[in-house]
C-alpha cells in the first residue's frame, strides 16, 4: 500500500464520486499486534507464498506506505510467481483487509474516504493493482541470479565476520510495496 501523497497513483477511484485514501499510520496496530498477514498470488487463497507467523512474510512501514518482503518456498507456485515478478510481468501489489479507522470528507464535490486503521489479511503481487503506486520486484540478488549471489553475499558476509556481525541470509525473496 501507499500511504496518500497528492498523486493519483496513491488514491484508487472506488467510485465516480468516491476516492480512498491510505493515510500514514493506517498499518501501525496491525505490525505492532502482528496480524497473521498471508502472501497471496493475486489474493487466492490457493496460491500461498508464505505467511507472518510462519516468519516467511516480514511487514514494515516507512513514508512512502506498507512494505512487505515474503522469503518464496521453492514450490511451483513460488518459482512461477518469482519468475513473472522478475521478468516484469506481475509489477503491482496489493492488501487484503478490514478497515477499523476511518473518516470521510467532501473535497471538490468528491467524497474522501481516508483509511487510518486496518486489520491486515494478505499481501499480494497482483497483475492489477487497485493503487498504481504500488510496486513489486526481485530483490537484486535474485536478479544477478543464484551463483553471482552467492558470491557477492560471501563477500558481504566475510566483510560483516570481520565487522563483528552476525548475519541472516535468504536466497529467494520478493520484495514489494502493498
Amino acid at each position: 500500500s501507499v500511504f496518500y501523497d497528492g498523486t493519483p497513483e496513491t488514491e484508487f477511484r472506488l467510485w465516480d464520486d468516491l476516492v480512498e485514501r491510505v493515510m500514514p499510520g493506517s498499518f501501525d496496530r496491525a505490525i505492532r499486534e502482528n496480524d497473521d498477514a498471508v502472501g497471496l498470488f493475486n489474493h487466492d487463497p490457493n496460491q500461498v507464498l508464505g505467511r507472518r507467523s510462519a516468519g516467511t512474510v516480514d511487514l514494515s512501514v516507512d513514508a512512502v506506505g506498507l512494505k512487505y518482503r515474503i522469503s518464496v518456498a521453492e514450490t511451483t507456485i513460488g518459482k512461477d510467481v518469482a519468475e513473472h515478478v522478475r521478468r516484469g510481468d506481475v509489477k503491482g501489489s496489493s492488501f487484503a483487509f478490514r478497515v477499523t479507522d476511518q473518516t470521510f470528507r467532501t473535497e471538490n464535490e468528491v467524497d474522501i474516504r481516508e483509511i487510518r486503521g486496518v486489520e491486515l489479511f494478505d499481501v499480494s503481487p497482483v497483475v492489477h493493482p487497485a493503487y498504481s503506486g504500488t510496486t513489486a520486484e526481485m530483490n537484486r540478488r535474485d536478479q544477478l541470479g543464484l551463483e553471482e549471489a552467492r558470491k557477492e553475499w560471501r563477500q558481504r558476509i566475510a566483510a560483516a565476520k570481520a565487522a563483528g556481525y552476525a548475519t541472516v541470509v535468504r536466497l529467494r525473496e520478493i520484495e514489494a510495496r502493498a
